[in-house]
């Protein structure tokens, strides 16, 4: 029968102590996520290759694991591109609905953000051409 023996001295009480270490940084891994229920205004502009977006949606979704009944808010945007939206303070998913352009770059049906709205109001503008 084999005996384990624990390596002894300096370099076996450091190998204990790193193991130690290493095992107490293994937690449940998950990142921080936002939870703040607070209302921000959000504007901006949206442009394709540098060129105001004409037509279609801007959508904000502040849902995550903390925040799972926080509903997504959609905006029109005009015809100079601009939008404005009310959404959550924290980390959002930003997509967009703008069907004209898709038809012609297929990236842009899926193309998507995460932003982190600040509190109060901020701009945010958004280039879809330069990805």
């Amino acid at each position: 029968m084999r005996r384990f023996v624990l390596p002894s001295g300096v370099a076996g009480r450091a190998a204990a102590l790193m193991t130690v270490l290493a095992l107490a940084g293994c937690g449940d891994g998950a990142p921080a996520v936002s939870s703040s229920t607070t209302e921000v205004t959000v504007h901006g502009t949206v442009t394709y290759k540098g060129k105001p977006v004409k037509k279609g949606m801007i959508r904000f979704d502040p849902a995550n694991i903390a925040r799972r009944d926080a509903k997504a808010a959609s905006a029109s945007i005009g015809e100079d591109g601009t939008y404005t939206i009310k959404t959550l303070q924290g980390e959002n998913s930003v997509g967009f609905e703008l069907p004209d352009l898709a038809k012609r770059d297929f990236a842009l049906a899926s193309a998507s953000f995460v932003y982190d709205a600040p509190a109060g109001d901020s701009a945010k503008d958004f280039d879809l051409g330069n990805q």
